[in-house]
């Protein structure tokens, strides 16, 4: 008996210590410590427009204000989500895998995080790193959600047409497959 206890008390005093370790701060290029990725940023403005889609800007990790309307002339996925809904956790890794697949036709894909709370920019770092994912993240606010026609149900994703207008409003989850084909529908 006493021979299964030993490998059962190392297993888990190792699970208890590798469980309760802190989590390192990443440490970029110059030096710096960061607390998540670096392509999660808080909208700094936005602007309701008549048959265009809302512009709306944020800074860039090198502090350089980029606006929506920089990706005018491409077709762009805007994702409204957050870290603790079940449906978009679960269409994450298929607009990861998306917006790789299909940025050389000119696709860029946008996620907002409606995510709240004190910590909210060190919490969605910390999800985005954690997830893998590697396009844009703004954080959203009320004002923005409203400009964006209330959302009220997560995930809500608009395309948005190389003209600047809203193309198919999704509310819900949707596959890679169901993104892509509705993308490529406002391609052609």
């Amino acid at each position: 008996m006493n021979l299964f206890r030993i490998p059962f008390i190392a297993l888990l005093s190792i699970l208890l210590i590798s469980g309760c370790a802190k989590k390192k701060e990443a440490v970029s290029e110059n030096g710096s410590k960061s607390s998540g990725a670096a392509n999660v940023s808080e909208i700094s403005g936005f602007e309701k427009r008549g048959d265009l889609a809302p512009n709306f800007s944020w800074k860039d990790k090198d502090g350089k204000t980029i606006s929506f309307d920089n990706f005018r002339g491409k077709v762009t996925l805007v994702n409204f989500w957050a870290t603790w809904c079940g449906p978009c956790k679960r269409e994450l890794p298929d607009l990861i895998a998306l917006s790789k697949e299909m940025e050389n036709e000119g696709v860029k894909v946008i996620g907002v995080s409606t995510d709240r709370g004190a910590n909210v920019i060190d919490d969605v770092k910390a999800f985005v790193a954690e997830a893998g994912i590697t396009y844009q993240i703004v954080i959203s606010n009320e004002e923005l959600e409203e400009t964006y026609g209330n959302i009220r149900v997560i995930p809500t994703t608009f395309l948005i047409d190389a003209d600047g207008k809203i193309s198919q409003t999704i509310v819900g989850g949707r596959t890679k497959e169901q993104f892509a084909e509705a993308i490529r529908a406002i391609l052609k």
